[in-house]
Parts: structure tokens; sequence; C-alpha cells
């Protein structure tokens, strides 16, 4: 005799009685239904082991109901965590965009926002590759990037604190310079560019008859940061005088920019009474004769340049 059936038949008067644990009367049941031998013997004590009762299988549609509950458990429990998660993203892009627009503030002098603190070229990649004096006085300049210019970020006529309605020979002039975004597809992108600089003007202070004049005492150029500046010009440096051909240039400027007065008087200036032929030479249209009897014209040209006034 096995030992585990030994064991089992020395359980049976136990078990009869139903005095053994849960454990051992399950244990015995189980050594009874694979047994024949120990199954025999307990037949003969007129014992009968209980009838194990078979769940019945579950029909197709309660299969499939039981399918369907668990997926959309499963799906509410993917929506709530994905919700959380993009939650959580948003929160953290948000805490960046103020940290960094807090930052954009502290380094960047007239703090345009976080796209033109990316994007604004750093003065490293700007060249100034002419600088020449008008007859007028004003500086032509030239600049060049090895970046894309997109946009231009003037800060004119920068006046000392307390000096807004005074005479000053102490006015600054900066300009700053950004790659148009991936999305600024209107945007005309140029590594070249040229511009005028008018270094003096004169006007009434608000709310007087006072007369006074400010006058530029240093242009310069901004990065990324406050530190980040190139001085193009400061009072007293020698400059070239300007050929005839840029002094034209300069003409088709002021007009480019709506200065059509400025544009006639510097022609006038120059001894150059054939406004169509210069502003012609210019790349520009000229036409006509206003219903006043003053000259007015249509200025038009496929190069892109500015003027600071």
């Amino acid at each position: 005799m096995k030992k585990d059936c030994a064991v089992v038949q020395d359980l049976l008067v136990l078990y009869e009685d139903n005095v053994l644990k849960d454990e051992s009367k399950e244990l015995v049941e189980e050594h009874l239904r694979g047994c024949e031998e120990c199954m025999q013997v307990y037949e003969e004590s007129g014992g009968e082991l209980p009838v194990i009762e078979k769940v019945p299988e579950a029909s197709e549609e309660e299969q499939e109901e039981a399918a369907v509950w668990a997926m959309k458990k499963l799906t509410k429990r993917i929506t709530y965590k994905t919700v959380l998660i993009f939650a959580s993203i948003v929160a953290i892009l948000c805490i960046a965009w103020a940290v960094t627009d807090s930052l954009g503030y502290q380094l960047v002098d007239g703090y345009g926002g976080i796209v033109e603190m990316i994007y604004t070229i750093p003065t490293e990649d700007i060249r100034v590759t002419e600088m020449y004096q008008l007859k007028n006085g004003d500086i032509y300049c030239t600049i060049e990037s090895d970046k894309e210019i997109g946009v231009e970020q003037i800060a004119d006529w920068i006046i000392p604190e307390g000096k807004g309605g005074e005479s000053t020979d102490e006015a600054l002039k900066e300009i700053r310079f950004r790659e148009a975004a991936f999305w600024e597809s209107n945007i005309f992108r140029r590594k070249r560019i040229s511009i005028i600089f008018n270094l003096e003007r004169q006007g009434t202070a608000q709310g007087s008859d006072k007369r006074i004049t400010q006058s530029c005492a240093e242009i310069r150029v901004c990065g990324k940061t406050n530190e980040d500046t190139l001085v193009i010009w400061k009072r007293g440096q020698n400059l070239e005088e300007a050929s005839e051909s840029m002094e034209k240039e300069a003409i088709r400027l002021y007009a480019q920019e709506g200065l059509l007065a400025k544009a006639i008087k510097e022609c006038d200036n120059m001894g150059w009474d054939n406004y169509e032929e210069i502003f012609g030479d210019a790349g520009l249209s000229w036409r006509g004769e206003g219903s006043s009897g003053e000259d007015w014209g249509v200025f038009s040209s496929e190069e892109d340049s500015f003027f600071l006034n």
C-alpha cells in the first residue's frame, strides 16, 4: 500500500464524521477520485463522495456581452489615463512658456515674445558691408547676414530718460533682425538689406511752441539678449561720401517708404529735375500731376528695403 493511500484510509473515519478541516477534506476527496483502491475501501464502508456541480458554459450571447463590458471598462481606463497625460503635458508647457516669457523680459529690452526671442538673429551673423554719408547728412547702410532676414524690428529715436520734450544730442537708434518663423510663409526672406538712417530731427515739443532738435549719437544692432549688441556707427565716425548711384538709391528708398516730398527735395538738392529719368533709374515709375498743380508719383520696385525716419 502506498504511503498516501495509508494516510487517506486512516482519515476516512474522520472524513465520514465530517470533523476534518476544509483543506484536509479537499485532500481526501481529491485522492479518492484518483485512486480506485481507496475509493473501493470507502464505498465498502458505505461512503459516498459529494457530486461536483459543473458550472454551465456561458452562451455565445453572454460571452459577447461580457467581452463588450470588458472592452468598455478597458477603454474608460485608457481614456482617463490619456486625459491625465495630456493635461500634464499642457501644464508643463504652460509653465515652461511662463518661465521663458519671464526670462525674456529680463534678458531683452523691448521684449516682443518668445517667437522673437527664438528667431532673432544674433549680431555675430550680421555684417555691415556698406556705409556712406549722403549729401543731406543721412547715412546709407547695407547689412548682410548669413541667415535669411524675414522681419526688421525698429526701435527708432530712443531718447534719454527725461529728455523726451527737450533738445538732446544723445539719442540712440536700434534695430533688430529676425528670421521668419516656419508658419510665416508670406514674408519675403533675404540676406542683404539697405537702410537709410537720418541723424537729426527737429520739431515742436508736445504741449508747447518750443522748437527742439534731437540728434543721434549711436546706431546699433541688437541680438538675442541685452548684452548681444553691435555698434555700427558713432558720432565722429568718418564716412565716405555716397556716390551718385547711391544718392539715387537713397531717393528710391525715401519714395518707397512714402516720403515723396523728401525724395523730390533730394532730387532738387542734387540738381536733378528730370524726375521720370531719376525714378526710372532707381527701378520706380513716376506719373502725372495732381489736381492742385503739385507733382505726385506712384512708385513700384522689385527691391525690398526700408527707411528709418
